[in-house]
């Protein structure tokens, strides 16, 4: 009888993502300065703030949320549901600092749906699909 097959991460995995996400975010928030008056926070310093303050605030999100994701995603073999629900999670978790804030800052939301995303998708070649009973780990098709 066969047994399920699960989806693992391999070594570096988890801390990829977070930094991949964490910069990408970063990037994609900086671009919400070309909507703000000129006398306003430039880009570059806004990308360096963000890097630098969200550092430790994106490792403990993407551990405390990117775990448990991905554990109840172990059974699921196709990897784009795994980005797709990547994609979910980042925006479900910054709508209540985006969409709620006064004054909204819907930007923020939208910038963190691709960088969940992207930061999942960047660890695929990491990815190992393996089976239950001990059969030789596949790469992640």
């Amino acid at each position: 009888m066969s047994r399920p097959v699960h989806v693992e991460l391999g070594p570096g995995a988890i801390w990829t993502g977070i930094l991949v996400t964490h910069v990408s975010f970063c990037l994609l928030l900086s671009l919400e300065t070309l909507f703000l008056p000129p006398s306003a926070l430039g880009a570059g310093s806004l990308f360096l703030a963000a890097l630098m303050f969200g550092a430790i605030p994106a490792a403990v999100i993407g551990w405390a949320l990117g775990l448990p994701l991905a554990a109840a995603l172990r059974p699921v073999r196709n990897q784009w549901w795994h980005v797709g629900a990547f994609a979910l999670l980042g925006g479900i978790m910054t709508m209540p600092f985006g969409v709620f804030e006064d004054p909204p800052m819907p930007l923020a939301t939208i910038a963190m749906i691709p960088a969940a995303a992207q930061g999942r998708f960047s660890v695929w070649r990491l990815v190992r699909i393996r089976n239950d009973d001990g059969a030789a780990p596949a790469p992640g098709v």
